[in-house]
């Protein structure tokens, strides 16, 4: 099963010209002598080509065999689908929308936001379990949502409540294969969520918008496994590299067609459709959530081990701003 999984997201040279929206730009042949200015940075290896072999032949035995084209023409039916696999995650809490819009207005009050956030009782009780975990470490045991609105402030509750609101998306665990990887993947996708906010803030960009979006970058990646561990047939194929990128295309299309369907901020919507839709270079927002999702999976494979934090390969600056975000990111929490 191993074996199978690192041809599923095998090391091979990618051979897909005819089609560039599926190739990756970091790859070692199309990857440009790095610029000074950290809008510019991006890795000297193909990052996406370490980290999936690692994340499933790392994380032990997953699928033994699979036949591409049902797989690939069932995520593809989803992607054209009226709801991109919507059914196959749960909802976010109904009061999200209307809460973001709240947490959008820097002059919104406290109260305000207590009378959202108390609209779902599930909310109220992850929030008052979360502000009362080790990493806040409040004095006294918060009880109330008033409190734990005085503790966090504005800011603190905006990234805790999608925090809060995106783990059951990720964390998903049923089926075989998500029951495996999506603690691994909702680490990664914290860690991308904080390095968009701190690249945002630096760059005079939306910080908030900047958090939702490495947050959500990962919700069609666990639709796509979903959809593996409910189509998996017995017969045995080998998998080449196209496959590999198609899977992530279309997670990468998934991921955008949910955050349409659940009206997230359309600055929000636009960076996740450009990682997959633009030929251009990535600008803004865009660019923000491609290099926050390649710093966080670097992190978390010098944290494995697979490659060393001095690896000139990750063509980082020293002490720029790159740098200092990468080194930041054993952070998980927010």
């Amino acid at each position: 099963m191993i074996a199978f999984l690192r041809r599923f997201f095998g090391l091979a040279k990618i051979e897909t010209a005819d089609e560039p929206i599926l190739a990756s730009e970091n790859t070692p042949e199309n990857t440009a002598a790095p610029e000074k200015t950290a809008t510019a940075w991006r890795p000297a290896l193909d990052v996406d080509s370490r980290f999936y072999p690692w994340l499933l032949g790392e994380k032990g035995s997953l699928i033994a065999n699979v036949t591409e084209k049902p797989l690939l023409a069932a995520l593809d039916r989803l992607c054209r689908s009226e709801f991109a696999g919507s059914n196959l995650i749960p909802r976010v809490p109904s009061v999200l929308p209307q809460l973001l819009k709240s947490l959008r207005d820097e002059n919104v009050s406290g109260e305000e936001l207590a009378r959202h956030i108390s609209r779902d009782v599930a909310l109220v009780a992850e929030l008052i379990t979360e502000v009362n975990s080790s990493y806040y470490s409040p004095v006294d045991k918060i009880s109330s949502l008033d409190n734990a609105i005085r503790l966090l402030g504005v800011n603190g509750l905006r990234m805790l409540v999608a925090r809060t609101a995106f783990r059951p998306l990720i964390q998903l665990q049923s089926g075989q294969i998500t029951k495996v990887l999506a603690p691994v993947i909702w680490e990664q996708s914290e860690k991308c969520a904080l390095a968009c906010r701190l690249l945002a803030q630096e760059r005079q960009l939306d910080a908030f918008h900047g958090f939702l979006a490495g947050l959500l970058q990962n919700v069609g990646l666990i639709i796509a496994f979903r959809t593996v561990d409910q189509s998996m047939p017995n017969q045995a194929m080998s998998l080449s590299t196209e496959f590999r990128l198609r899977f992530l295309h279309m997670a990468q299309i998934l991921s955008y067609r949910i955050a349409q369907q659940w009206d997230f901020p359309p600055l929000v919507t636009e960076a996740l459709k450009q990682q997959f839709g633009s030929s251009d270079p990535l600008q803004g927002l865009a660019l923000v959530v491609r290099q926050a999702g390649d710093l966080s999976k670097l992190r978390m494979l010098v944290n494995a081990g697979v490659i060393s934090e001095q690896d000139e390969e990750l063509a980082f600056s020293p002490g720029d701003q790159i740098q200092n975000i990468f080194l930041t990111l054993n952070q998980v929490s927010q």
